[in-house]
């Protein structure tokens, strides 16, 4: 219990932080609306003769709304504190909090993740129904799905980055392995749905962790369908078990190794 409470103060401080930044927050909404502005009038011209691949105009517009809005959410920042701590042996400080430290990390990561979800998905909200109205194909009892769906995916973020961050005790320069796995995920479901992949592509793209971070919340909203929904939760459920077993088992390796060096 004295743990939880710790992180509990742990995330409201971070919490007050973010909301102190608000020229950086309205720096960022502005950079969201320019970038969806750009991507809905580039997705209008495409779809003034129909549908594509089973998507109306007004579904890809949501869909990217809530792909963008989880970039947003939960972003590589951390990613460069964590690896700039590994690197620079300052995280041996951080050992000797009583607070394990990924779990700090986690909590100090949840109290922006709660400014971000307030701030820019009453944005994004308010974007879709400007560029694209009410979504057609919502259905209400797809929502449990989502949210559900929506909170695998920042564990699973949130548990990637960290790995990636952690694999500078390994790697003297780990930022290729962080572009690498943001550019898959922008590949496999971030821009597109893995729908509008070849079709010999979207097997190997759904049997990998990349695109359920992205697709899988943004298709269960635009397209419920109960079973595939529940296929969809099962696969994140798993792959989420993997990214946090497989950082637990990193983390305690690569600290039982670390050497401080200096004074």
């Amino acid at each position: 219990m004295n743990s939880i409470k710790k992180l509990v103060v742990i995330s409201r401080v971070s919490l007050t932080n973010a909301l102190a930044y608000r020229v950086t927050i309205a720096t960022r909404f502005v950079f969201f609306t320019l970038f969806l502005y750009v991507f809905m009038s580039l997705w209008r011209t495409i779809y003034a003769d129909g549908s594509l691949n089973g998507y109306g105009y007004a579904q890809i517009v949501w869909y990217l709304m809530v792909t963008e809005f989880i970039s947003f959410l939960i972003g590589g920042e951390f990613y460069t504190t964590i690896n700039d701590e590994v690197k620079s042996g300052a995280i041996a400080y951080q050992l000797g909090r009583p607070v394990h430290y990924v779990l700090y990390q986690f909590a100090t990561t949840l109290g922006q993740i709660v400014v971000n979800a307030l701030s820019f998905g009453s944005l994004a909200v308010i974007l879709g129904f400007a560029f694209a109205g009410p979504l057609p194909t919502f259905r209400i009892e797809g929502l449990p799905a989502f949210l559900l769906s929506m909170l695998l995916s920042v564990v699973m973020q949130f548990f990637i980055l960290m790995l990636i961050g952690l694999s500078a005790f390994v790697f003297e320069d780990n930022y290729g392995l962080f572009l690498i796995y943001q550019k898959l995920c922008f590949m496999l479901g971030m821009l597109l749905p893995v729908e509008f992949l070849p079709a010999w592509l979207q097997p190997i793209a759904k049997a990998l962790p990349f695109s359920y971070v992205y697709w899988a919340p943004a298709g269960i909203l635009v397209n419920y369908q109960p079973g595939a929904a529940l296929a969809i939760l099962a696969r994140q459920v798993a792959w989420a078990v993997a990214a946090v077993a497989l950082t637990l088992i990193c983390y305690r390796q690569c600290v039982k190794g670390l050497q401080i060096n200096g004074g």
